[in-house]
């Protein structure tokens, strides 16, 4: 992309001005307040449709007394000639020139679409322009001031790693509902075991052959006593299975009344979880807040070291920008950065007790959740032992009053045994047709019961293998969404590798070039951006560089993250001659000289020196009458 043209219309200090750009340099020069930072900003705003100053709203760049402001900037992009214009009341125009005709292209206010075109269409984006095209007054501060999350997001976002965090994101949700899947499933499996020892198959085969003695019985005319021996050993078997049953009841209801009880606990538990909706959210919007005043009193308490060591050294300057150290208005700040420190304290304090209190919660809810789960399972099996109780009791309350139809007592129903031998030989030879059909009658109905029951704990088994494979699925899915996080993870930290280890390359190259440092070694990725300066083999901070050193190495940086990341074509530096010596500024018009070869550059400056090291560069002369 090369700049041709900047137009203003009520911008800044501009009512309706346009400004000529050419190749190679570009010298802004003017005095103070003459508005060499304004054209700096309409071109960062035409761009990006913000203020180049962070934290400032676009309408504050307008002409005062205007309504609204406009810049345009004329640039070409491969061989095609573009308009760009763009309000401060957020409106967007893009021209095209055709047949040296102007067409509009695009014309929009939604910001979010304006963005996306400009990606697509230039590869326009703030955080990269930011970081690696433009140089505003200031900005090397408040980079080295930026705590390390804020850099490790600018960081992301320049290498497209922002989209991968959202991946994780997306993967760390789906193992968390996976594992939900699994906790449902593993509930789900408890209620549908049963003991393989239950099976009916060898109660079947017993009645099956009663059957066929009984019918044996009924052709040969085998009489009444070995029918009543029967009902009485069948009658004792059915209370031996009753007990069992009441027994198993009385276990499961342990605590509670009935199952009505057990529901109406059910329901008042699922309301107190229900209730505690919303818990983890709340603990993680705690958590990074606690994490973010963390790092805010981090900060104050550096500035505040810093501050106090600068009045403690007793040099009575700036070792920075070298002017006179004003020792009460340092004191005020110092005094009322320990105020904010104490305020950010005491709410950090609110915030991890808040965060105990949500900790406690959750625990208490997750311990409702595992009593639901159970109490769910105990109305599960109290709902099966119900009808299972009611067939048993009914079947001995026939059987007992068969037995008192043959003028048995309850005594002797129950306690009295009988030898199957003697009663076959005692049979009488009148022959009860009747009730030996009525016995055969109800052998077969049980024989039905049992095989119905059978069908049942087979059906029961294929659902439960059924389960079974959709937990080894569930288990095979979470283990796949953990590599898959693993892999985001690496693929993050190859890609920062692959991008920064050319930029400090480049960082290496620009640096030797000018000579400002001994051997210089320079680590990009150790803390997000942020340079780990090694100088003749020693660490040094860089709060310690002068200013001077301080703007070289940051201007290679940018040099070098626009070699590796993209650069539009040209860069825009406003001032970056401030606070230089004779030889240093010297020094700076030979870089800018160096980087015009093979960019379009634009930087302002009000200093003589910087204009007549950049002779032969396209002068923009700018006045305060302007």
């Amino acid at each position: 992309m090369r700049l041709e043209r900047i137009r203003l219309k009520t911008f800044g200090c501009f009512q309706q001005q346009d400004f000529e750009l050419s190749d190679g340099i570009n010298l802004i020069f003017g005095p103070n307040f003459s508005g060499k930072s304004t054209l700096v900003n309409a071109i960062f705003f035409t761009l990006t449709g913000k203020p180049i100053v962070p934290r400032v709203d676009a309408a504050a760049i307008k002409s005062a007394k205007s309504y609204s402001g406009t810049a345009g900037l004329q640039f070409m992009e491969n061989g095609e000639r573009y308009m760009l214009f763009r309000g401060t009341g957020k409106r967007f125009q893009l021209r095209q020139e055709k047949d040296e005709e102007w067409h509009i292209v695009f014309d929009e206010k939604r910001i979010t679409v304006v963005e996306a075109t400009l990606k697509e269409r230039f590869g326009i984006m703030h955080d990269r322009l930011a970081l690696t095209t433009f140089l505003r007054e200031g900005e090397i501060f408040e980079f080295l001031a930026r705590q390390p999350a804020t850099r490790r997001d600018i960081l992301f976002a320049l290498l497209g790693i922002d989209r991968l965090i959202e991946v994780r994101e997306r993967f760390i949700d789906a193992r968390r509902l996976a594992k939900r899947e699994r906790s449902r499933i593993q509930a789900h499996q408890n209620s549908l075991r049963f003991s393989a020892q239950n099976t009916h198959k060898a109660e079947i085969a017993k009645i099956e052959a009663k059957l066929r003695e009984f019918e044996a019985a009924d052709s040969t005319d085998i009489g009444d006593a070995e029918l009543i021996a029967e009902w009485r050993r069948n009658r004792k078997q059915a209370q031996t299975q009753l007990d069992t049953l009441t027994q198993e009841r009385t276990e499961v209801l342990s605590g509670f009344n009935n199952i009505t009880h057990l529901r109406e606990m059910i329901a008042t538990i699922e309301t107190a979880v229900k209730e505690a909706t919303g818990l983890e959210a709340e603990r993680e919007e705690l958590i990074q807040k606690i994490g973010s005043i963390d790092s805010q009193i981090a900060a104050l308490t550096k500035v505040r070291d810093t501050l106090r060591t600068l009045i403690e050294s007793g040099n009575g300057h700036c070792p920075t920008c070298h002017q006179k150290i004003e020792e009460e208005i340092v004191q005020k700040i110092i005094e009322e950065k320990e105020i904010e420190k104490s305020q950010l304290s005491a709410e950090l304090e609110t915030y991890k007790k808040t965060l105990t209190e949500k900790t406690e919660s959750l625990e208490s809810r997750q311990e409702l959740e595992q009593r639901l789960q159970t109490l769910q399972t105990k109305v599960t099996r109290l709902e099966q032992l119900e009808p299972d109780i009611d067939k048993v009791q009914t079947e001995l309350d026939t059987l007992t009053a068969r037995l008192s139809e043959k003028g048995m007592s309850e005594e002797e129903t129950t306690d009295v045994p009988i030898n199957d031998a003697q009663s076959a030989e005692s049979i009488p030879e009148n022959i009860d047709k009747r009730q030996l059909k009525a016995r055969i009658d109800s052998e077969r109905k049980k024989l039905n019961k049992l095989k119905q029951e059978e069908a049942v704990q087979l059906d029961r088994l294929e659902r439960l293998q059924k389960v079974n494979a959709e937990a080894e699925q569930v288990e095979r899915t979470t283990l796949s969404l953990e590599l898959a996080c693993a892999g985001v993870d690496k693929t993050i930290e190859t890609l920062q590798r692959q991008i920064l280890k050319p930029a400090e390359e480049e960082l290496h190259r620009r640096l030797e070039q000018m000579e400002l440092f001994g051997r210089t070694r320079i680590d990009l990725q150790k803390q997000h951006l942020l340079p780990s300066v090694k100088i003749d083999g020693v660490d040094r901070s860089l709060m310690l560089l002068s200013g001077s050193e301080k703007m070289f190495l940051y201007l290679c940086f940018k040099v070098a993250l626009a070699k590796v990341l993209g650069n539009p074509g040209f860069f825009v530096f406003d001032d970056p001659t401030l606070h230089l010596d004779d030889e240093r500024k010297a020094l700076m018009v030979d870089f800018i000289k160096q980087l015009a070869e093979d960019h379009q550059v634009v930087v302002t400056s009000y200093d003589e020196a910087v204009r007549a090291g950049l002779e032969g560069a396209h002068l923009i002369e700018m006045s305060r009458k302007s």
